[in-house]
């Protein structure tokens, strides 16, 4: 009993000794300068959608309220001018295609390969501009359901394709779900999110392409159920899937390559960002425009040997 008393005594006063030696520490973080965010894009035979907001503190607290009057700018104004002449004002309103279901869209200019895209944002009694170039859109040579096994009903999608030999090519792919249980409203990138001919110029490739990156901005909302569905990789009977091909210029391609690391771990506090590349000049801007030149295929999921192609 001595040896349990003796015992204890020591811990408290070794506890007692290290809670002397704690200090406290402030630390004066250094005001946050926020930038204006310009994220655009045009394709061929679509209008342009371009969405202005400002950046915010990484630990910000966000709600509508402050999203519509803090964040997202919805008073600037936002020209398009393709290589040929053409000018079109963008108007902000609504956007099924916009993450926001808001953007700044147009609706005579539609994109058209071979023509290059000025981006003009105006606002606050600044300029921003960016440039960019809609290149030839390819076609895949085949898409389709690709199972692992006779026993497999949960089939990823697999592409093949022919590069070009004559020009150094920068794809995209982005993916659409509609089934039973998800319909998704906006196109999902694949992993990487971007990549260039470099290791297959004018070769016969064949890739695994998978439904990689949905957005976490609607996940607060959604039930453990609905959070399976939206992040699954795989397709389920009933599915129908929509695959695009995009190939984008170089600049599109070195913001969209660098993407790829943010989405892997950009959500993680504990790793270092790697830098964005902007392809806006203006004064303390970020962000990116891109003309994309886009193709779509259509790939339904009947039964585990039925699989159509459109």
């Amino acid at each position: 009993m001595k040896h349990y008393i003796r015992f204890s005594l020591m811990f408290v006063f070794i506890g007692m000794l290290f809670s002397q030696c704690q200090k406290e520490i402030e630390v004066d973080l250094p005001d946050y300068d926020r930038k204006i965010v310009i994220e655009g894009s045009i394709e061929n035979g679509q209008p342009a959608m371009v969405i202005v907001s400002r950046s915010v503190p990484y630990f910000s607290t966000l709600d509508i309220d402050k999203l519509m009057n803090d964040v997202f700018i919805t008073n600037a104004e936002v020209t398009v001018t393709s290589s040929t002449g053409q000018t079109e004002q963008l108007t902000f309103t609504l956007n099924p295609e916009s993450p926001i279901y808001m953007a700044y869209t147009g609706h005579s200019l539609l994109g058209e390969p071979g023509k290059s895209y000025t981006l003009t944002v105006r606002y606050d009694g600044k300029e921003y501009k960016s440039t960019s170039m809609m290149v030839e859109p390819v076609r895949l040579d085949s898409a389709w359901l690709a199972f692992r096994d006779e026993n497999d009903t949960m089939p990823t999608s697999r592409i093949q394709l022919t590069d070009r030999a004559s020009t150094h090519d920068y794809y995209m792919f982005r993916i659409k779900v509609h089934g039973k249980k998800l319909h998704d409203r906006l196109w999902v990138t694949s992993m990487p999110v971007a990549f260039d001919d470099a290791t297959f110029n004018g070769q016969t490739v064949n890739y695994e392409i998978l439904r990689a990156n949905p957005s976490a901005l609607f996940m607060a909302e959604m039930s453990d159920e609905e959070k399976e569905e939206y992040y699954r990789i795989t397709y389920r009977k009933g599915d129908t899937v929509y695959l695009k091909t995009s190939l984008m210029d170089y600049d599109g391609f070195q913001y969209w390559s660098a993407m790829t690391y943010e989405l892997a771990v950009g959500q993680n506090p504990f790793m270092s960002p790697a830098p964005v590349p902007c392809n806006i000049s203006g004064e303390n801007v970020i962000g990116n425009w891109t003309a994309f030149a886009s193709t779509v295929d259509t790939m339904y999921y009947l039964d585990r040997n039925g699989k159509r192609r459109k």
